[in-house]
Formats: C-alpha cells, sequence, structure tokens
C-alpha cells in the first residue's frame, strides 16, 4: 500500500484520480489543512459476517460441559478464565 500526503486544493483538483487509486491500488492519501491531517482516504475492506450459527453450537457444546461437571472442576475452570486483552 502506497501512502500519498496531498493538501485539500490538490484533492480539488484531482479528487476523481485520487479516488480510483484508492479502490485500484490500494492507496491511503491524507488529507492536509493548514499543515494538518485532517482526515484519511482509505480502500474499503469487507467485514466479515459472525457465524451466529456457530457460535450458538460453540455455547451449547460448553454449557452442557460445564453442566456435566462438579463444582469444584467448575469452579477451577471460572479461575482460570481470562478475557482476551484489547
Amino acid at each position: 500500500m502506497v501512502t500519498q500526503t496531498m493538501s485539500v486544493t490538490q484533492l480539488r483538483e484531482d479528487i476523481f484520480d485520487v479516488v480510483k487509486a484508492t479502490k485500484i491500488n490500494k492507496q491511503i492519501t491524507e488529507i492536509m489543512l493548514h499543515g494538518e491531517i485532517m482526515a484519511d482516504l482509505v480502500p474499503h475492506v469487507e467485514k466479515k459476517k459472525f457465524d451466529w450459527d456457530k457460535y450458538e453450537k460453540d455455547m451449547e457444546e460448553g454449557l452442557k460441559y460445564l453442566r456435566s461437571v462438579g463444582w469444584k472442576e467448575n469452579k477451577n475452570f471460572r479461575k482460570s478464565f481470562k478475557l482476551a486483552k484489547w
């Protein structure tokens, strides 16, 4: 990916070329106004759809396991569980 920085005036003159380059060449364009970057023009990225059927199936399997084991195993499982760090 190529990153290009341009002023608003340059962008106004070449808007269609910049948009085409963003789509076809995956170019990132930083738009500057008064010496500050005000916006980025980036290519669109397809979002992955969430698979709710797989999620429900996994949750059911997890609940079956938790119901089948005793309190002590559940307590140990809960102590070892950590949330993902973002």
